[in-house]
């Protein structure tokens, strides 16, 4: 069997079955090869027969995939290497001269890709002989290349997508600039030019990428690697991209702006140009930006192109308009360029036009559009002209249609220019800064709301909401004034405006602890809710029984933004505080139940869609409002039984079981539906149950109904009819309230948690071409790839079942936790089941919450064996320490901080419970080995340095923007998620340098002393107060805990630390550092005596006094930093009060330190410390170093308190200083005179007087 034309026109009209493409499979891959590029050649040289043009192009397919096969290796086709590489070669040349025939017209761009091809599979097939072939190819491309020949263009383009690597190895900026240096006439010709130079540049990036990588990759392994496109985040004026960019691109963006002026048919291939310049700024900058000059020329050319008049609104124009915007925004979003344009800078020769008020030139070109006068017609104006125009003109249709509870891709569909404007406008804020663009912005807004249309009035809100997105701290001033125009706008007539103003309130809402430079500045927070929560609820409770089913639902979602934190995304979903909203809540419900919750449920088919997205959003805000009133929400508790109501709707309970009634369909929204109302009907109850559970009476039975409900479900398998996570959700909460009376539920509902951790994940891999479905039906996501020797294919992992498995570790979680030590019996399940997903690839998700969950295990472990030594804790550690430690290093995604602060965390938890929880015997249930804390010690070590790095280069870009406040607030708030990163990470390297005690010495001397040690040293280093903190704390427990011999090495790199730490002005960053380093000075004091001379002593003693005295003068109530001063309290008894204290003999007068000392105690806030000092006290007393005669009153007074606070649990005092201190008050009565004595108790506070006089009794 050959392949021939006959069998090409039986694969172009398959019959039933394929027998055509199984006949083509049955030739062998050689023969295959060799037959279609001849016959290639055939059909493309004989255009006579209109047929032929179908089949060069199935053939040229064919042909392709076949070459891509070769790619393979012996393993997949069964040819040496040697044989496909003089296969490969026996068809280089005919392809290449079909390809350069002037009448091979019929599938030359076809051919093209199959030459592309052959260059890809040679280069992994044998890089030697690729690289020779490119070096062949490339001298054949020239000709054409430099007679601006398109399809010579496209296939250099080609090669250098498909073989980014080999190509750069032999070409050279002279050699590709030499391609490029004919004339452009055409526009086909500039878009062909400009595709290829962009895409060489981009090779050249990829290339870089790859050949860096791990040296062990294989050519298959890197050219899997070069098809994955990265932005690149940075600007190398001497790179090769640059250089080319300098030569090539100036000509290129001229003849862009001379053919702007195109007919309307030619207007697609203007935006293609956009789209490689778009792709290029944010893959390879450096092409477009090596120089100023560069980057101006692109500048100019893009504005251009943007300010196209377009006043028939041609949707292609309108495309092309927003095309050249995306340039911008790609481009001033690179680091360097974004610096450049926003940092003030002197007039320069090679810029766009002069600098004003201190704005660079290239900041005033972009705001004004323009190179002299000040028009402000620039991106900010171009793109919110086009968030006004591109709305969808039917405002009743849009009214009219259902408010969904997910959002489909055709929700906004006719809306997509605004939103795709509305983005843009956001990244220039954002990349062009809030000092510079929101003037420019308040003063169209101004202009648009001159007028009453509504398509204005929309806009503006929207802008609005983007600016204080992009822009938070320096929209500070403005929101008083934007606040206000929401609380206007929300009265208008118009559906879409009450819409828009509804999400501006809820961004305020998010958003509304975020405060100005307040260190730089002095502008106070402004605190939206403070200020308007009234008129803002006033507004929502009126539009929550909007007829607009889309209003209504908004306005119940801008209730659960008004019930939850601001501080944008940090502090997000945390409840606010109940005076903001327990006034308004009987207002809210009323409005609620006349509104959305009386709709009539008895017929569930006759509830149209969008009353039910109206209906799952109430319940979600009373869910809301419950959990923000807490226990003030029991006066409004009723609402519980409407909402069990509401998780029966459509249901009918027959028996043991439930199903749906008869004639109910059960459709996706009446699920969320049931699965809101259970979940809400579990948060109202844990909300008024107390924080003491003072309240469980009231919610315990209905508590036991939704559990009938869930276990009921969950028994029967119908789980499609409430949603499972809601289910789970609802159960662990009632866990949380219930407590070891839920431990009965748990064989009903824990399976179901395990099999969705367990179940296997469904991935599958597909032929690209076949696979036209949309992965969005079947909940999968996907991405395609060519697999050398494979072809095109596409991945596909499912979604659904990876949000299944972090639900089921939320649930896990929150029943552990609830659960303590009666979980103790469902651990081993638990961990077997959720351990794999800790190194869970496709999400991090997954491994986050999975990490968690299995923290919260452990931890169950621990307690159940504090009450029962059964040594399960003893065996998860080491397995569990291991696989977090492992999956930490693992992670390689740097921006995915969330998911590796969740695990680092989970990872510090478990060592502090393993550090924590002992048996009766007083030996820990879970100790860490030696030959663990050692490699694992090692690796966290290697993640703090990782993470230094990163905080450094974080501090360092502050600095670099010191102009931009926003952008100042951007890098602190990524700086702190580092800094809480490196604490977990030190924390868990303390605790086990704890629990190991002396054992820990060899692995400090290994891991820890010399990374961390030159931060307390080497000034250079110590810019970064947080990461001070970290060597401080470790070292501190060095001295600590790992034995005199260890101390006496490491005390003075920690003092040489504290010395630095101490001399500094105190202020909110440094209290930390400062707290630490006194604790290290009490340390170094009773463990390290000997590395103190008499100077250093005596310096640190004034140092410690002096922060200690503040108890002098200001009640300990009102101490700001309280636990510094107690703990500098403690240190000056260590170095000098106390018996066998380093400085108890040089210094003579204590009495002000002795004051000082009885002032503030006792100690509250280190229990370690108090033990410590309290204990001294009596030391001192008994070594009449204090007098009791005189300072009766004050011992009094420290005794009861100190007791009072042991009654209450408090472990301030053992139970020897407890007894001493009752010696101390029976010295007192036998040497003070009874008047005085009860002058002195009289004097004391309630709860310390009666401490006492239980202890006398």
């Amino acid at each position: 069997m050959s392949v021939t034309v006959e069998l090409l026109d039986g694969m172009l009209a398959p019959a039933p079955g394929r027998p055509a493409e199984a006949l083509y499979q049955s030739v062998p891959l050689p023969s295959r090869i060799r037959e279609l590029t001849s016959l290639l050649g055939q059909l493309c040289n004989n255009a006579a027969d209109p047929a032929n043009a179908g089949r060069g192009m199935l053939a040229a397919v064919l042909l392709r995939r076949d070459i891509g096969a070769l790619a393979g290796g012996e393993a997949l086709t069964g040819l040496p290497q040697a044989q496909a590489v003089a296969l490969m070669g026996e068809i280089a040349e005919p392809l290449v001269a079909l390809f350069a025939q002037d009448g091979a017209t019929n599938g030359r761009r076809q051919i093209g890709h199959c030459v592309a091809e052959l260059c890809g599979s040679l280069s992994v097939v044998s890089e030697a002989q690729g690289r020779e072939w490119m070096k062949s190819v490339l001298g054949r491309l020239e000709p054409g290349c430099v007679s601006m020949d398109t399809m010579y263009l496209r296939l250099l383009s080609d090669i250098a997508e498909r073989s980014p690597v080999t190509l750069w190895s032999v070409g050279s900026t002279d050699s590709f600039s030499a391609l490029f240096r004919g004339q452009i006439t055409s526009l086909d010709q500039l878009e062909a030019s400009m595709g290829a130079l962009c895409q060489v540049g981009i090779a050249y990036e990829k290339a870089k990428r790859v050949m860096s990588a791990d040296g062990k990759a294989n050519e298959v392994e890197k050219a899997l690697l070069a098809q994955f496109s990265e932005p690149c985040t940075t600007v190398n004026a001497n790179s090769p991209p640059a250089q080319l960019g300098k030569v090539l691109m100036p000509t290129m963006l001229e003849a862009l702006v001379n053919f702007s002026n195109v007919a309307s048919s030619e207007v697609d291939v203007m935006s293609k140009c956009m789209s490689h310049l778009s792709t290029c700024s944010n893959q390879c900058p450096s092409l477009l930006a090596g120089d100023e000059a560069s980057l101006a020329a692109l500048m100019r050319a893009c504005m251009s192109i943007a300010q196209t008049t377009n006043a028939q609104e041609d949707e292609d124009v309108t495309f092309l308009k927003l095309s050249a915007l995306d340039v911008f925004a790609t481009i001033s979003a690179v680091p360097q360029i974004k610096r450049s344009i926003m940092k003030p800078s002197s007039p320069s020769p090679r810029s766009v036009g002069q600098s004003l008020e201190g704005q660079s030139p290239l900041l005033q070109f972009l705001i004004n559009g323009s190179d002299a006068g000040n028009d402000q017609r620039g991106v900010l104006f171009l793109s919110a002209e086009l968030a006004v125009m591109g709305v969808d003109d039917d405002e009743e249709g849009w009214a009219s249609e259902p408010a969904l509870v997910y959002d489909s891709e055709s929700s906004w569909e006719n809306d997509q220019v605004a939103l795709h404007a509305e983005f843009l406008l956001e990244s220039f804020v954002e990349n062009l800064g809030g000092t510079s663009t929101l003037p420019s912005i308040f003063g169209m807004v101004e202009s648009l709301l001159a007028t009453n249309s509504w398509k204005h009035q929309r806009a503006v809100l929207s802008i609005l909401e983007r600016c204080l997105a992009a822009a938070p701290v320096t929209f500070v001033p403005h929101v008083p004034a934007t606040v206000d125009a929401a609380l206007r706008l929300i009265h208008s007539t118009s559906p879409r405006v009450q819409y828009q103003a509804l999400q501006l309130l809820g961004s305020l809402c998010c958003a509304n602890s975020v405060e100005a430079d307040g260190q730089s500045t002095g502008q106070q927070q402004v605190l939206v809710r403070e200020k308007y929560g009234a008129q803002i609820l006033e507004a929502l409770s009126r539009l929550i029984g909007s007829l607009c089913t889309k209003v209504a639902s908004h306005a119940c979602l801008t209730v659960v933004s008004y019930c939850r934190g601001g501080n944008g995304s940090a502090n997000c979903m945390i409840p606010i505080e109940k005076g903001l909203i327990v006034p308004y809540i009987g207002s809210l419900l009323e409005a609620l139940r006349s509104g959305p919750l009386s709709a009539d449920l008895s017929n569930p088919n006759t509830v149209d869609e969008g009353s039910l997205t109206v209906l799952i959003r109430a319940i979600g805000a009373v869910a809301c409002l419950a959990d923000a009133a807490g226990e003030d929400f029991l006066p409004h508790y009723g609402v519980v039984s409407g909402l069990t109501g509401c998780a029966l709707f459509g249901l009918q309970k027959s028996g043991q079981g439930i199903s749906l009634a008869p004639g109910a369909k059960n459709t996706h929204e009446m699920s969320m539906l049931r699965g809101s109302a259970i979940e809400a009907a579990s948060i109202v109850g844990q909300a008024i149950s107390g924080p003491d559970g003072e309240n469980v009476s009231t919610y315990v039975n209905d508590a036991s109904e939704i559990m009938t409900i869930a276990t009921t479900l969950l028994g029967s398998g119908n789980t499609d009819i409430i949603p499972m996570d809601q289910l789970l959700a609802a159960c662990a909460r009632i866990a949380a309230v219930m407590g070891s009376q839920y431990v009965q539920f748990m064989p009903a509902v824990l399976p179901h948690i395990l099999k969705r951790a367990t179940e296997k994940l469904d991935i599958s891999i597909t032929d690209s071409e076949n696979d036209a479905a949309n992965d969005d039906e079947d909940g999968t996501d996907g991405y395609s790839v060519s697999i050398p020797g494979m072809g095109s294919k596409k991945i596909k992992i499912n979604n659904t079942q990876l949000e299944e498995k972090a639900q089921a570790a939320r649930a896990l979680y929150e029943h552990a936790r609830a659960l303590g030590k009666d979980f103790g019996p469902f651990v081993e399940a638990s961990f077997g089941a959720f351990l794999p997903l800790v190194e869970c690839e496709y999400s991090s998700d997954v491994r986050s919450t999975a990490s968690q969950a299995l923290s919260q295990v452990f931890k169950a472990a621990c307690l159940s064996a504090v009450e029962s030594p059964n040594g399960q804790a003893q065996a998860l550690l080491p397995v569990l320490a291991r696989a977090l430690t492992k999956q930490l290093a693992n992670e390689s995604d740097e921006d995915d901080i969330e998911n590796r602060y969740a695990i680092a965390d989970a990872l510090s938890e478990i060592m502090w419970d393993a550090f924590e929880h002992k048996a009766s015997n007083g030996s820990r249930v879970a100790q860490i080995a030696v030959a663990d804390a050692r490699e694992i010690v090692r690796q966290l070590m290697s993640l703090v340095q990782e993470c230094l790095v990163r905080r450094s280069t974080l501090l360092g870009e502050m600095a670099d923007f010191s102009f931009d406040n926003d952008e100042i607030a951007r890098c602190e708030e990524k700086a702190q998620a580092e800094a809480e990163y490196l604490t977990h990470l030190v924390d868990s390297v303390g605790y086990q340098l704890k629990s190991l005690g002396e054992s820990f010495a060899p692995i400090f001397r290994e891991s820890v002393a010399r990374p961390l040690g030159h931060l307390l040293t080497t000034p250079a280093a110590q810019n970064d107060g947080r990461a001070r903190l970290s060597a401080v704390c470790l070292f501190d427990d060095c001295i600590e805990h790992c034995g005199t011999k260890t101390a006496n090495s490491y005390a003075p790199t920690l003092i040489q630390g504290i010395q630095g730490a101490l001399s500094e002005e105190s202020n909110e960053t440094n209290v930390e550092l400062k707290q630490a380093a006194v604790y290290g000075i009490a340390q170094v004091a009773r463990h390290a005596p000997k590395a103190l001379t008499k100077a250093t002593g005596q310096d640190l003693l004034m140092k410690v006094y002096q922060i200690a005295k503040e108890v002098e003068t200001v009640p300990k109530s009102d101490i700001e930093h309280l636990t510094l001063v107690e703990n500098s309290i403690s240190a000056m008894a260590s170095l000098a009060l106390l018996p066998n204290s380093p400085l108890f003999r040089s210094v003579s007068d204590k009495g002000a330190m002795l004051n000082v000392f009885l002032r503030g105690l006792p100690l509250e806030e280190d229990y370690d410390e108090a033990r410590i000092s309290h204990s001294g006290l009596c030391d001192l007393v008994q070594s009449n170093l204090i007098n009791v005669q005189a300072e009766y009153g004050a011992l009094l007074q420290i005794a009861g308190k100190i007791l009072a606070l042991v009654s209450e649990g408090e472990e301030v005092a053992t139970q020897e200083t407890c007894s001493r201190l009752m010696g101390v008050v029976n010295t007192i009565q036998s040497s003070v005179d009874g008047n005085s004595i009860q002058a002195a108790f009289s004097s004391m506070e309630g709860d310390a007087q009666q401490a006492l006089v239980a202890a006398m009794q």
